[in-house]
């Protein structure tokens, strides 16, 4: 899209590179890396689940995607020329995935649909990241937020949007190469066709303000959850194994749940015992589990799943609860998996349930295992 963004590019090309990168930078800092970016007041956030459709050529994520271009019209209303128009859009920039792109290396965080090459844009419209960057990463890795784009730009233009034909319409606002558009028009309509009885009143949505629907783990957005090494992934494996487990306190050793279950560090020192095959023994106490000497200090940043993370509270020296680091949830938000409090099981909760204590990130390695890499 945006042959005027082309233009741009090229003025850019001219600027030093190391000008340009920093540009680049600054445009595009994301400091939550989240696809839960709450939608603005006006935009809608479309219906999740399976369409029950089929179209020849088109898969179900597709089909999906172009399900939301109609939905978000609707719930906007928008007319059928202007929600043609969109789907017109999607299908030729993108056929309908939301695409990553090597060139805005961030993007290949998120989850996707596949990579695009088409200068620096990404996502189902291509939005251009060095002229849309300002919007942040997450946005424009989130398809509801590019459909949504489409549509307030259409808002903007007024009546004019409703003289225009689908695929003029479509030229205005994505600035492609001329006459782009026109040979998907015959798709929109069936696909328009295909969703247009979507009823606005009744369509589960959330609303605007909120987190939005379309973030989810297979090509929409998501931000991509760090791998787990395999000692990570066993650790987890051996405490998910006891998740519904009761809390005990003083629950749990290197063999399982004592007294009928388990407490945060009696849950955590034996995942760590047998992730490990035996070779590191955590003691029964978390701020000694958090300075063991197998414990290896890791930036929060850098956390990867398998990870214990020990909690503090303000003003407090010695943490008071510890957790397993499991990854990211369908909305792209950390959760723990721990051993919680009396009256409660093991189970897993978003990480954001401890906002406001001081959350130490730890990664353990056996003394045999390190010297070995020495």
């Amino acid at each position: 899209m945006d042959t005027s963004a082309k233009t741009v590019t090229a003025t850019a090309a001219g600027l030093p590179v190391v000008l340009l990168l920093l540009l680049l930078v600054v445009v595009g800092a994301d400091p939550a890396l989240s696809c839960a970016t709450p939608l603005s007041a006006g935009s809608a956030s479309g219906v999740s689940g399976p369409t029950g459709q089929s179209l020849a050529g088109l898969n179900e994520r597709q089909l999906q995607l172009a399900r939301n271009g109609v939905a978000i019209g609707l719930q906007r209303g928008m007319s059928e020329s202007v929600i043609i128009a969109e789907l017109a859009a999607q299908a030729t920039e993108s056929t309908f995935r939301n695409l990553a792109n090597p060139a805005v290396p961030d993007s290949l965080r998120y989850t996707n649909d596949g990579l695009g090459y088409d200068h620096d844009s990404v996502g189902p419209h291509q939005i251009r990241f060095s002229i849309h960057g300002s919007f942040g990463i997450a946005r424009l890795m989130d398809p509801i937020f590019q459909i949504n784009w489409f549509y307030d730009r259409a808002a903007q233009l007024g009546r004019a949007a409703q003289q225009m034909s689908p695929a003029e319409l479509a030229q205005a606002i994505e600035n492609s190469a001329p006459n782009a558009y026109g040979a998907q028009l015959d798709l929109a309509r069936r696909l328009y066709a295909m969703f247009a009885g979507l009823d606005p009143r009744t369509m589960p949505r959330t609303d605007p303000g909120t987190v939005a629907s379309g973030c989810g783990p297979t090509g929409s957005g998501t931000p991509v959850a760090p791998a787990a090494s395999a000692f990570g992934q066993a650790v987890i494996d051996h405490a998910a194994r006891w998740i519904g487990t009761p809390y005990v306190w003083a629950g749990g050793d290197a063999s399982g749940p004592t007294k009928g279950g388990f407490d945060c560090s009696g849950l955590t020192l034996y995942a760590i015992y047998q992730a490990s095959g035996g070779r590191i023994r955590l003691p029964h106490y978390t701020q000694y589990q958090q300075d063991h000497p197998s414990a290896r200090p890791v930036s929060f940043a850098s956390k990867s799943p398998g990870d214990l993370i020990f909690f503090t509270l303000p003003g407090e020296s010695d943490s008071h609860h510890v957790g397993i680091y499991y990854g990211r949830d369908k909305q792209g938000n950390d959760v723990l998996l721990h051993a919680p409090q009396t009256g409660e099981t093991v189970t897993i909760t978003p990480l954001s349930a401890w906002d406001g204590e001081r959350m130490d990130i730890r990664r353990y390695q056996s003394e045999d295992v390190a010297s070995s890499r020495t």
